[in-house]
């Protein structure tokens, strides 16, 4: 069980390039960012790489970040496709 102290939970936020482009970053649930790392790590035709890294963001809160790199010709009508997902280790663990 977690507890509340007033803090904002922020939820994960994916980020995304497509042939060298940044998109916009989009907020997604933490089960969402999740089950999109352990379906990366259990694909690999389709992920050349996946790597998790424990950080700390510049405003001193503990992140994990996921980095995943799709092989060429796995998604339609682009060469080059990667995933950032950013979650704040707090959420982890109070799930």
């Amino acid at each position: 069980m977690s507890t509340n102290t007033g803090a904002c939970t922020r939820p994960a936020t994916m980020y995304t390039q497509f042939d060298g482009t940044n998109h916009r970053p989009e907020q997604i649930s933490l089960h969402a960012a999740l089950a999109g790392i352990r379906t990366a790590r259990k694909s690999p035709n389709a992920v050349d790489t996946v790597n998790v890294y424990a950080f700390t963001s510049r405003d001193g809160n503990a992140l994990h970040v996921a980095y995943i790199h799709y092989t060429p010709g796995h998604w339609s009508n682009v060469n080059d496709v990667i995933d950032v997902y950013e979650i704040p280790t707090h959420t982890l663990t109070d799930l």
